[in-house]
């Protein structure tokens, strides 16, 4: 059994959950942008609305996408580290064999 396996599904799940909640910040950024569509338009006019509109666009919906950034960032490097700990594993595995294959040989 490799040293790493234990841990790799539980670490791909890791990746598949920030996925998933990268996919439900999207869609609520989506959501704000469809919802904020008839004040854009007019239904609420004064400064309120304008204040409330400049909110969305220059704070709110770019910090989403700073977030989505981020989230799906975490779940790239941690991909990233599963393949050089599944790549590591394999080493120590052909290592230990080859050590194996000699001791064997030997005795």
């Amino acid at each position: 059994m490799a040293i790493f396996t234990f841990i790799a599904g539980q670490i791909e799940e890791q990746i598949q959950q920030f996925s998933r909640q990268a996919d439900t910040c999207d869609r609520v950024v989506n959501n704000i942008r469809s919802g904020a569509q008839p004040i854009q338009n007019g239904a609420w006019i004064g400064k309120g609305a304008e204040a409330f509109k400049a909110e969305l666009v220059r704070r709110v919906i770019p910090q989403m996408m700073e977030l989505i950034a981020a989230i799906m960032g975490f779940g790239g490097k941690l991909g990233n580290a599963l393949n050089v700990m599944r790549n590591a594993d394999k080493m120590v595995q052909g290592i230990v064999g080859q050590v194996a294959g000699i001791f064997e040989k030997i005795f």
